[in-house]
């Protein structure tokens, strides 16, 4: 018997037979309709043996005849057909110019007599699929100006490179550091390669216990939203801005207060005042590119401090922002702690590693990791730990230098 086949236990099968087969029929009509059904819905793809009369019958608790003439129906029917000595199968033409359920599956179908669907449109506290958001055609490299952005490009990925590190983050000791469940703490070796190598170039200075490692900056920006904002928090984000940050915001609060963007970046005045958060990218801003001046960066913390608020930095593109003349994150400038910065490591080359972090006070921290603890515990320790050896051998800043 195949492995399709096998997969139906006894107890699969007595399962289908109740779920698939109308009681008002006979047992011969009940088990050709399950029969049927299994077929029609994938369950016995075209070739599969279906178990021998006796051992249906044993299964349903039923008389072998009734099974046996079950079976010469679906053959003159075309379902299945049967092979000297080896059984009955299912027909390998069966799914041809099949577009729904055939009588004996339509059967099965519920009435008016059954239980009703389940309302998922009562149940649901609000669907994100309906939420305004940039769409990324897949054939995007062919199009005239393929400006998309956040997208892979095979020819920038250091294969060599990687790879090597993959291999090593495999070695016995290695494999004894991050296979074990870290249950709400991160690889030690990444958050020191992040501490010591990555903050500094963006003039960002944190301890071991304020860095939290996450699946992407998204996955950091659902953290914050979900441990900070409530449905009566104001939370103050960039006009225009950053569309998963503005949704993922506006699943936890109805108070979203757009803030206008010019030449210079986030326009800072006195109708900041009256949010509890304010989400902004001032290196890069998204999606209009400029960066927050300086001045403005003096106005937005003071302003955060006399209105007690707190600022939620993105720093998407810092990856590609580390040299020369670039201006250090507004984090490097926050003497209150009032800055909490989230950062990529992976955007630049692949985005598909999924590998972020926040730095932000420890006190915040700790909360953060036992939420995170509730969603996924952890993310991939064996990623984490390949990451920092690409970052400790050199290849990290290797590639974005030659990105510049």
């Amino acid at each position: 018997m195949s492995s399709q086949a096998s997969m139906l236990k006894p107890v699969l099968w007595e399962r289908l037979f109740e779920r698939e087969s109308a009681p008002n029929l006979s047992l011969q009509g009940r088990v050709r309709q399950m029969l049927v059904s299994a077929i029609l819905s994938g369950h016995l793809p075209p070739g599969t043996p279906v178990p021998s009369s006796r051992q249906l019958a044993d299964q349903l608790r039923i008389a072998r005849n009734t099974v046996v003439f079950a079976y010469q129906q679906l053959v003159s029917e075309g379902y299945l057909v049967s092979r000297e000595r080896s059984g009955h199968f299912v027909c390998d033409s069966v799914m041809q110019g099949h577009s729904g359920p055939a009588p004996e599956a339509a059967a099965a179908l519920p009435d008016a007599d059954t239980p009703q669907r389940v309302r998922w449109e009562e149940r649901l506290r609000f669907r994100p699929s309906r939420q305004r958001n940039i769409t990324k055609p897949q054939d995007w490299q062919k199009q005239p100006y393929p400006f998309v952005y956040g997208q892979f490009d095979p020819d920038l990925f250091p294969t060599a490179e990687w790879r090597e590190c993959c291999i090593k983050a495999l070695s016995v000791l290695d494999i004894r550091s991050w296979a074990p469940d870290l249950i709400t703490h991160d690889d030690p070796a990444l958050i020191e390669q992040i501490r010591t190598q990555v903050l500094p170039r963006r003039g960002v200075w944190a301890d071991a216990e304020e860095i939290v490692i996450t699946v992407g900056a998204q996955h950091a920006l659902y953290l914050l939203a979900d441990l900070l904002v409530n449905e009566d928090t104001v939370v103050g984000m960039e006009d225009p801005g950053y569309p998963d940050a503005r949704n993922i915001f506006a699943s936890h609060t109805r108070n979203l207060l757009p803030m206008p963007v010019d030449e210079r970046g986030l326009c800072t005045g006195t109708h900041l005042l009256g949010c509890d958060y304010l989400f902004v990218t001032p290196g890069h801003q998204c999606p209009t590119t400029v960066t927050l001046s300086m001045e403005r960066r003096e106005s937005l913390l003071a302003l955060a401090r006399q209105a007690d608020s707190m600022i939620i930095e993105d720093d998407f593109e810092s990856e590609s922002r580390w040299g020369e003349g670039a201006i250090p994150a507004l984090k490097s400038q926050d003497r209150d702690g009032r800055v909490i910065y989230v950062g990529s490591l992976a955007k630049s080359f692949a985005p598909g590693l999924r590998i972020g972090y926040i730095v932000a006070p420890r006190e915040l921290t700790r909360e953060l990791r036992a939420l995170r603890r509730l969603m996924l515990r952890h993310p991939s320790a064996y990623i984490q730990r390949a990451f920092s050896l690409f970052i400790s051998l050199g290849h990290h800043h290797s590639l974005l230098r030659k990105q510049s």
